[in-house]
């Protein structure tokens, strides 16, 4: 994908990252601190996991201080990176919605559809691998 980070505070606590997904700023993902203990709301893609993790070390942090991941929806620009910061976050829970998590734990059906639409190679690009994440995490 792209190289490109961008991250800024919001508030005391709340960061906002560019997800670095198809273009500047087309996609979000944010960070909510307290204390040592952060949420990442939305994951971007498998390629996202990188400008999380700079935004983390910049607040002093590692993926290992992150107890939730809140996928809103599990379209894969929002979802997509979930399994690759689930592998990342070995202390997080993964909090979706319950109609959401059957496609988290297997993601066939997603990767299957999003193919159709964009083509194996563009897919590629544009997600990279989705790691279905274990049940007992979610």
């Amino acid at each position: 994908m792209t190289s490109r980070f961008n991250v800024s505070n919001i508030a005391d606590g709340i960061s906002v990252i560019d997800s670095g997904y198809f273009s500047k700023d087309f996609a979000a993902i944010y960070l909510l601190r307290q204390g040592n203990e952060v949420a990442i709301i939305e994951t971007g893609n498998k390629y996202s996991a990188t400008n999380v993790q700079k935004a983390l070390k910049m607040d002093g942090l590692s993926f290992s201080d992150v107890a939730y991941i809140i996928p809103t929806h599990v379209h894969l620009d929002h979802a997509g990176g979930a399994g690759e910061l689930m592998n990342r976050c070995q202390n997080a829970q993964l909090i979706v919605h319950p109609r959401g998590a059957r496609h988290m734990i297997n993601p066939s059906k997603l990767i299957e559809g999003a193919m159709a639409v964009y083509g194996e190679e563009n897919f590629n690009k544009l997600y990279g691998e989705i790691i279905p994440i274990d049940s007992s995490r979610v």
